[in-house]
């Protein structure tokens, strides 16, 4: 495969609290857990954002005038926090209503609430009422008539940027009658959960490739969104070769819930490596925007039937858990996985459904690779071992391993790899299957996806068995420049 020179860095297109109210009608929020468990006074997870739907018990005023969320009982945020509810409905945004605090707040026992978000209709003057010291509401605008006449269409989402705030107790909605409903906690962000199938922070593309000659038989398109429903981030990409380690750096301007694809063989033809996608802010450094999503559709050449197969890989998502900016030092932001800063990242990853390669009937390749420790770019190696595992003839699970070494990116075809004290053949005769692990005796991370081709064309990233404790990434500033 032959490389193609490419510039460094591409830029893509890519009323008044109560006093002044008659009647009321008030609404409960319940904790009801939805993806973990959150109690009213729980300490909250950086990064979460908590969706409350509408679940009226009797008829709501006809014209609220206003909705006023009131505070949960406890609060310990710093100086600079700001708490953002939105209203949606359904996916698109409505309203937003901010909390900000001009200086430190503490209370364990806060009583009697006050309200932390505030929606009034359309055009009114009425204020967002009486927040706590030292803070200032927001109220958002909207037509608080629709949402009488549909509550369940719309729901709240709740997130606060730092410090630590119990979920809400009660909200409150001016105006007549007296109506009672549920808020009931829906569901919650699943970037705390590591995977391929959340959003998070930082992607890590485990595969791209194409063709400089041929991109109808050999090409990928790589998709990333922006799932937020209200923020807009900064993206930059690195292409890392892998035959050089060397980097390409893309950068993307994504607004609330857009989406941007594009095709490698335009972008970085006839090279096969990895992508990490990084959301930073406008001055290029890493920020907590736990709302990237993305996946690669890979089609390659399938040598042993002929043709082409597509696999369809998901970024690996990882979730900023600490809010804040990654200050850089010397012209370099150092992020830190270890599950404070960053999630973990693998240290041993499985491959499921490895078939018989017996007269190469299914031809299966792993790729394999150690993340970048600079991506800038420059040289990483890492000693792995692979083992497999299958039955033999009497329905025992045995095992074979061996040693590869991955220099930067590698394709590693199942049948080459020589393994000990049971061949693959021995393992896998014909129509058996078995399954693959791949780790480093250092214990530092290691990523990759598995290709097969033949009888079943299908391809699919490696599972996280075990983490790596802690593992730095270095990346260098530079600001990210958007088209006019």
């Amino acid at each position: 495969m032959t490389e193609t020179a490419l510039p460094k860095k591409y830029t893509l297109a890519i009323c008044s609290w109560l006093l002044s109210c008659t009647v009321a009608f008030f609404v409960s929020l319940q904790a009801a857990p939805a993806g973990k468990p959150v109690a009213t006074n729980a300490t909250r997870t950086i990064g979460d954002a908590l969706y409350f739907s509408l679940q009226p018990i009797s008829a709501l005023p006809p014209a609220p005038s206003s909705l006023l969320v009131q505070s949960p009982s406890y609060v310990d945020v710093p100086a600079g926090t700001v708490l953002s509810v939105h209203l949606l409905r359904g996916d698109t945004l409505i309203s937003t209503s901010t909390l900000s605090f001009q200086q430190s707040y503490i209370n364990p026992t806060l009583v009697p609430p006050v309200p932390v978000a505030s929606f009034v209709p359309l055009g009114s003057s009425t204020s967002g009422g009486q927040p706590l010291p030292n803070a200032t509401l927001t109220a958002g605008a909207a037509d608080l008539t629709k949402v009488a006449q549909d509550p369940g269409a719309y729901r709240l989402l709740w997130m606060l940027d730092g410090g630590v705030m119990g979920t809400p107790g009660r909200a409150i909605a001016t105006g007549a009658p007296v109506s009672f409903v549920d808020l009931k906690l829906s569901a919650v962000s699943s970037a705390t959960i590591l995977g391929d199938q959340k959003p998070g922070s930082v992607l890590f593309f485990n595969r791209y490739t194409s063709s400089a000659s041929n991109p109808a038989r050999e090409n990928t398109m790589i998709n990333i969104t922006n799932t937020s429903a209200t923020q807009s981030t900064f993206v930059r990409l690195f292409l890392v070769s892998g035959s050089t380690c060397q980097t390409t750096e893309l950068q993307l301007c994504l607004s609330a819930q857009q989406t941007v694809s594009y095709v490698m063989s335009d972008i970085d033809p006839g090279i096969r490596g990895y992508i990490v996608a990084v959301a930073t802010n406008q001055q290029g450094e890493p920020v907590q925007f736990n709302w990237l999503t993305g996946n690669a559709v890979v089609k390659q050449p399938a040598t042993n039937v002929g043709g082409t197969f597509t696999a369809v890989l998901n970024a690996l998502a990882i979730a900023k858990r600490k809010e804040g900016v990654v200050t850089p030092v010397a012209g370099f932001s150092e992020m830190v996985f270890d599950d404070v800063v960053y999630d973990r990242l693998s240290a041993q990853v499985a491959f499921d459904g490895v078939p018989s390669q017996s007269n190469a009937s299914n031809v299966t390749t792993v790729s394999l690779f150690r993340p970048l420790t600079n991506l800038d770019g420059g040289p990483t190696n890492a000693n792995l071992q692979l083992t497999t595992w299958a039955k033999d003839a009497q329905n025992q699970v045995v095992s074979g391993s061996g040693n590869v070494t991955v220099a930067c990116y590698s394709d590693v075809a199942l049948s080459t790899l020589r393994l000990t004290p049971r061949t693959v053949a021995q393992l896998l005769p014909a129509g058996s299957f078995g399954w693959l692990a791949a780790s480093a005796a250092d214990s530092l991370p290691v990523f990759g996806a598995q290709l097969n081709s033949g009888e079943f064309n299908s391809g699919g990233n490696g599972r996280a068995l075990n983490f790596s404790a802690e593992y730095k990434i270095r990346l260098p500033i530079d600001p990210v420049t958007c088209p006019q």
